[in-house]
């Protein structure tokens, strides 16, 4: 038998996964419908503007079931979007289970140009672009979200932004005038430095005081702010000069 293919927006779907009749030759169709509604449930949850949904299911090599009366099908492996699993059962206990192709389209963000691991990637450097999110359910489609932030590892030109991928970007720059804030337990005292190195949160960073010309080590607190390193801090290790 052939595969079933059937593509839809998301507004055409509606529905849970309900007994459907089923008669011979039928029930591919039952299940192509509850992958569809399955997946159009997924990508409202994941708030994926106005997808389109591919669906194929892949035929069996043996009969199929006919029950003649309503058929259940239901997930049985959801884990891999782009190729899931469900099982059809009667109501006389026959029961098969399909594989079915699943394509997700919607837009993301890809970067334009080449990007090496660790460069903090700005709003110019991404486009949105036509993404299958059921490869890449992690897919970033919002600028805001990379503003500033760095690809753990190199991105080619046109590859997606993937959101585990993502590391803050570096709050210190080597080279770049920093606050030297020092809390106490009423006030708090803030003086002038240059980052010898550059750090994200909560990392430690050697920092010069521009006032006295003295190296410290201090934590990075935020965007351009540091908190020197006291005796009773407890250091996750020196950083390198």
């Amino acid at each position: 038998m052939c595969s079933l293919r059937l593509r839809f927006g998301l507004a055409m779907a509606a529905g849970l996964l309900a007994p459907m009749h089923a008669m011979a030759g039928q029930v591919q169709d039952v299940v192509a419908s509850a992958a569809r509604t399955w997946l159009v449930d997924w990508a409202r949850q994941a708030n994926w503007p106005d997808p389109e949904i591919d669906v194929v299911v892949l035929p069996l090599r043996r009969p199929e079931p006919s029950c003649g009366q309503s058929l259940k099908v239901m997930p049985a492996d959801t884990s891999q979007l782009a190729r899931l699993r469900f099982s059809a059962r009667c109501p006389d206990g026959a029961s098969e289970t399909y594989t079915v192709r699943a394509a997700v389209h919607s837009k993301a963000l890809a970067v334009i140009s080449a990007v090496p691991a660790g460069k903090p990637i700005d709003k110019s450097d991404v486009q949105q672009v036509d993404v299958n999110v059921a490869l890449t359910p992690d897919a970033v489609r919002d600028p805001a979200e990379v503003a500033g932030r760095a690809s753990q590892r190199p991105l080619r030109a046109g590859q997606v932004v993937q959101a585990r991928f993502l590391k803050a970007g570096a709050s210190v720059r080597r080279g770049q005038l920093v606050q030297i804030v020092s809390r106490q337990q009423h006030f708090q005292v803030s003086t002038q430095g240059t980052a010898m190195q550059r750090g994200e949160g909560n990392e430690l960073v050697r920092v010069r005081v521009d006032a006295s010309g003295k190296s410290i080590l201090a934590w990075v607190v935020g965007p351009g702010v540091v908190e020197p390193m006291t005796g009773d801090s407890k250091a996750p290790g020196h950083p390198e000069d």
